[in-house]
């Protein structure tokens, strides 16, 4: 276990400082969360968007607003229904996959260039809720991705090591030159969960390790345990995402006949965890419309407010949303409607101008590799690349 002892006069940056150092060395990925005080309830909040790609889309509600979507979202809130609609009557109920996390069938509902949509909300009390349509417009193209590796300096002065990722846009002449950029990464790691120390009790007896492992005990009770193998290892391989906490606009970029040359889209750490293989990256565009764009304004504004993606944001999160039915209480969040395109490709081992540069990760972890680390699966991605 590691923690922090420090006396009362301690500054409160040096305190920042070593909370970001902390953060780094255990290559964990830190989530952006706004939650909504000083409400006398729960305020809902709703996060989801359709494109011109193949769905299935998802949509969560949450008491906290989550920038990166993660399924597994803080404190989430069971709905009643959830509904896409289109402007020409085509519409879509989403299905339960957990509490507060809602899907469209892989096979449903697809955005169409063009059309407008929106999100009807029934929470469980009765009160309902309706998203202003908003139209789906034609994706620019992502014309290029690359990464250059570079040396860099932190605040003690100390060097380390990473890989600056960058992308080449353009709009198409049918898009409203309003894009927001998403980048997500994903690595493969291994862990040892046979060797985490526990009492894990099967039909009242203790195997010791994780059945996650495949490993039975199958000895007598109180006889040392002696373990055969009745299926493969769940929970020694997993893949984890990387998700850009900073919002991207356009806004803030300038462009030459609508081209954007030279974006950062991430800088990703040489991690021992990321790099015990590879990595996959993934840079989107999201052609969008104005009010959807002043949504995410607000909250990069809210970012930059504090200086800092791990400080708190205090102040009010936006909405697209109005109430048709119910007792007047407020919602807050977004459904939108984006062309999307993408690139993606991989960072290498071999890409690396020295692979004594990585850190010492000290070991494997003694765990199930899906609490290792947040944002985790043991279902290999489909584009993954062995």
């Amino acid at each position: 276990m590691i923690g922090f002892s420090f006396d009362t006069n301690m500054n409160w940056k040096k305190l920042l400082r070593s909370a970001l150092i902390f953060m780094i060395s255990a290559a964990c990925v830190d989530r952006l969360t706004f939650d909504l005080e000083g409400s006398p309830t729960i305020v809902p909040v709703v996060n989801g968007f359709i494109s011109d790609q193949p769905g299935p889309y998802q949509v969560t509600v949450s008491e906290s607003f989550d920038i990166e979507q993660d399924p597994k979202s803080k404190n989430p809130i069971a709905v009643r229904s959830l509904i896409i609609s289109d402007n020409t009557g085509v519409s879509e109920e989403l299905t339960q996959v957990r509490e507060g996390l809602y899907e469209t069938s892989p096979t449903g509902i697809q955005g169409i260039v063009g059309r407008s949509y929106s999100l009807r909300i029934e929470l469980l009390d009765g009160r309902i809720y309706q998203s202003i349509p908003d139209t789906l417009l034609k994706s620019g193209t992502l014309d290029s991705i690359w990464f250059d590796f570079v040396s860099k300096y932190d605040e003690n002065n100390a060097p380390f090591y990473a890989f600056d990722i960058f992308f080449n846009s353009s709009a198409s002449i049918e898009s409203d030159f309003r894009f927001l950029w998403k980048f997500t990464g994903t690595y493969q790691a291994e862990t040892n969960p046979e060797q985490e120390k526990g009492c894990f009790y099967i039909n009242g007896k203790c195997n010791y390790i994780n059945p996650c492992t495949g490993l039975l005990n199958v000895a007598y009770p109180d006889y040392p345990p002696r373990y055969e193998r009745v299926g493969p290892c769940e929970c020694c391989t997993c893949w984890y995402q990387l998700t850009n906490n900073n919002i991207l606009l356009n806004e803030a970029r300038l462009e030459e006949e609508g081209r954007y040359t030279g974006v950062k889209a991430y800088s990703l750490p040489l991690s021992p965890w990321y790099f015990m293989h590879k990595v996959h990256y993934r840079v989107e565009q999201f052609s969008i419309t104005r009010q959807t764009s002043r949504f995410w304004k607000s909250i990069m504004d809210q970012q930059d407010a504090v200086n800092s993606i791990f400080q708190p944001i205090n102040g009010k999160i936006p909405s697209n949303f109005k109430q048709v039915y119910g007792d007047e209480h407020p919602i807050a969040g977004i459904f939108y409607a984006a062309g999307i395109s993408s690139e993606s490709a991989y960072i290498y081992r071999s890409n690396i101008p020295n692979l004594l540069l990585i850190p010492n990760n000290k070991g494997i972890a003694k765990r199930s590799c899906l609490q290792a680390f947040p944002n985790s699966t043991n279902i290999k991605p489909s584009y993954w690349e062995d």
